[in-house]
């Protein structure tokens, strides 16, 4: 019988993994998904770009012109404290996290588009697609 329940809470502990390497969608009503080439052309034309990793990570290396807002996101909740963006809410916003399992970058999109924002953007691939493009890195 013990064996049993270990098994079942195995599982179910190997499940909760899987859902949270699942792959965010493809689409996001109301924001641009952009690529790391996509977005690199635009880091001196006045965009706003929030970094959604833990701060460590941050630090290690992030998207030049990047803010770490880390602090702004509940992982518990899926919410964000939009405050930081500003009042301009016609400002373009870019969010990204790890890669395309990173799914706060898509929440804190997703919560953007709803606190009204309209110029919201999301780069999907996140740090590790940057990286791989072997585009410049701040740390």
């Amino acid at each position: 019988m013990k064996r049993i329940i270990c098994a079942l809470i195995l599982g179910l502990g190997l499940a909760g993994a899987a859902n949270a390497a699942e792959e965010t969608p493809l689409q996001l009503e109301g924001v641009t998904i952009v690529s790391a080439q996509e977005l690199e052309p635009m880091l001196n034309q006045g965009i706003f770009i929030y970094d959604l990793r833990k701060k460590a990570s941050y630090v290690d290396g992030h998207v030049p012109g990047a803010e770490s807002a880390a602090a702004y996101y509940n992982a518990q909740t899926t919410t964000l404290d939009t405050g930081f963006l500003g009042p301009n809410k016609s400002d373009r916003v870019l969010f990204y996290s790890h890669g395309t399992t990173g799914w706060k970058s898509y929440w804190a999109a997703k919560r953007a588009v709803e606190a009204g924002y309209t110029n919201v953007m999301w780069m999907r691939g996140g740090f590790s697609e940057w990286a791989a493009s072997e585009l410049p890195i701040s740390r």
